[in-house]
């Protein structure tokens, strides 16, 4: 009979009989040669036995298959001793097996400790082998068992209702267990976590278990097996095991096909001298633990993407309020021209801008950025659009605005987080602009007959952010518009956005591009701008912040 040696990857020094008329090799759990890697393809590789004679074919995978490190492209031959790579994992064909350095009957199991005193009743096994294979070595009415018990897991997606099955499942299997438990282990931490208790009594309230015992199958990735745990020479832990009731006791851990990492473990003992378990019942917990671990991992998935799913749903659902809450449409004034230009680096964002039409054919004009992104600052920049507007429309001058903007945020005790704002009154009919700066970067203004881009706000009136500290004074600057001139104002998504090696765009690239662009119209300007940073970030992998870009400017 032919086999496979495994040279390097999962289940390294196995070696793997070759049984049957064809030989899957893949990630696929259902695969007769299971390779556990990213990699590899779910159905990598096909070895088929013709006339006593095997030839490998790969499935059309991702990264191919190699025998002897020369890329197959049909069926090939397989002779003794070839190599055949696959992604990270390399076997070697041996046409006859060599032999095995466990009996037959432990084919899968791993003693360990083998310099024990022949007393000892410990046994400790990995699975070396998939589920599968050790269904197949299975007496036929408790693989007909386990099978039932594969497909019950199977058929079940949620947490909740999956463990409990898998407990009861073990009390069909070994008829002598008293008491079976589901354990994981919290976020890495030293505390297990009971997910599930049964007894065969029903009584469930006393039902304790060893934390000694759960503690060495994690940390060893190992299955454990005592005929005799209190007089078990290989746990220190009597008086536990004692306290617990245990007589004989098997473990066997849960772990991740991607990682193999050991996320909780299943347990059964009894509590009778006379109920023991054998090293046959061993490899039997240790196929249903193989079972019961995919569909763990399968239901965790389902969750994790039903609980994306919602997620999704209510992002989505907040992004359509958050633009509820920006213009719906750009202001028509004689004589001006409006753009705007706003990209959140989430779903939803913390810019903010607003234009607020005002009596005497004035407009305020609003240009905002909560500190941080996501949920928490949409909700904030909600805040600040309704109390943004009220604050314009009630107080006589942009400076006394602001200041009472900056007293709602105080008396809303939002003081974990600030806001900078750009104020703008624009003046249609005197064709002036003034302006109050709360920590945000300064407009700037485009001077078209002097061809010179300058900014509007000298630094001396930039106050501090709103929500920084109560009762803050503001002050205001008015700037005279010529016809042909036009205002910038923008988000720090724009001044701070990095490119591959980390530098920002700086104001000194906005100053740049607006400098450079030549006579335009103010949404050729402001389409402008956010192109330079789109080329300037050309390469990194996401969006850094909030981008939001608001101009206006008067007619030549």
């Amino acid at each position: 009979m032919a086999s496979l040696n495994v040279l390097k990857g999962p289940n390294q020094g196995a070696n793997l009989p070759l049984v049957g008329e064809k030989i899957t090799m893949g990630r696929n759990a259902e695969c007769e040669v299971v390779i556990n890697l990213p990699a590899v393809s779910r159905e990598h590789a096909l070895i088929r036995k013709v006339q006593n004679q095997f030839w490998i074919e790969d499935l059309k995978s991702r990264n191919g298959t190699q025998v002897n490190n020369q890329d197959i492209k049909k069926s090939t031959l397989l002779k003794h001793n070839d190599k055949i790579k696959i992604c990270d994992s390399l076997f070697e064909f041996q046409e006859k097996i060599a032999r095995p350095p466990l009996p037959s009957d432990l084919t899968g199991l791993r003693p360990v400790e083998e310099e024990e005193e022949e007393s000892s009743s410990t046994v400790e096994a990995t699975l070396s082998h998939s589920s599968k294979q050790i269904l197949e070595t299975q007496p036929a009415e408790k693989l007909a068992v386990l099978l039932g018990i594969a497909a019950d897991l199977t058929n079940t997606i949620y947490q909740d209702q999956l463990l409990p099955k898998i407990v009861d499942s073990l009390f069909q299997v070994f008829k002598q267990a008293d008491r079976g438990f589901v354990i994981f282990r919290e976020d890495d931490s030293d505390r297990f976590v009971p997910k599930v208790i049964r007894t065969r009594r029903g009584d469930d309230s006393t039902a304790r278990f060893s934390r000694g015992i759960i503690r060495k199958c994690m940390e060893t990735g190992q299955a454990l097996l005592s005929e005799d745990a209190s007089a078990d020479k290989q746990f220190d832990l009597s008086q536990s095991i004692a306290d617990c009731r245990i007589r004989s006791v098997m473990c066997a851990p849960l772990s991740m096909r991607s990682s193999g990492k050991v996320f909780g473990v299943i347990q059964v003992d009894t509590q009778e001298r006379s109920k023991k378990f054998n090293q046959e019942d061993l490899k039997l917990l240790l196929a249903v633990a193989g079972q019961a671990a995919i569909a763990v991992e399968n239901a965790r998935l389902h969750e994790n993407l039903v609980a994306r799913a919602s997620l999704e749903r209510d992002l989505k659902l907040a992004h359509q309020v958050q633009l509820s809450f920006l213009p719906k449409k750009l202001p028509q004034l004689a004589g001006y021209e409006f753009f705007a230009h706003y990209e959140p680096a989430l779903e939803v964002g913390g810019d903010y801008y607003d234009f607020i039409p005002m009596q005497n054919s004035r407009l305020g004009v609003m240009v905002g950025d909560v500190a941080g992104k996501g949920v928490p600052a949409a909700l904030l920049m909600a805040k600040v659009s309704s109390d943004a507007r009220f604050s314009m429309l009630t107080e006589p001058n942009t400076a006394e605005a602001v200041y009472k903007l900056n007293d709602l945020m105080q008396e809303a005790g939002m003081l974990d987080r600030f806001v900078t704002l750009a104020a703008g009154l624009l003046d249609t009919v005197n064709h002036r602009v003034t302006f109050v700066s709360a920590g945000h970067l300064p407009p700037l203004l485009i001077r078209r007959n002097q061809n010179k881009v300058e900014e509007a706000v000298d630094n001396k009136i930039a106050g501090f952010p709103l929500g920084v500290a109560e009762g803050i004074p503001y002050e205001e600057m008015a700037v005279p518009l010529q016809p042909g001139d036009a205002v910038i104002v923008f988000t720090d998504g724009i001044s701070e956005a990095p490119n591959k090696q980390g530098v920002e765009f700086g104001m000194s690239g906005a100053l740049k591009t607006l400098q450079s662009s030549g006579p335009a119209t103010v949404q050729a300007l402001v389409e402008r701008l956010v192109a330079a940073v789109k080329q300037h970030t050309l390469g990194t992998p996401k969006q850094h912040d909030d981008i939001t870009v608001v101009g206006f400017g008067r007619l030549a």
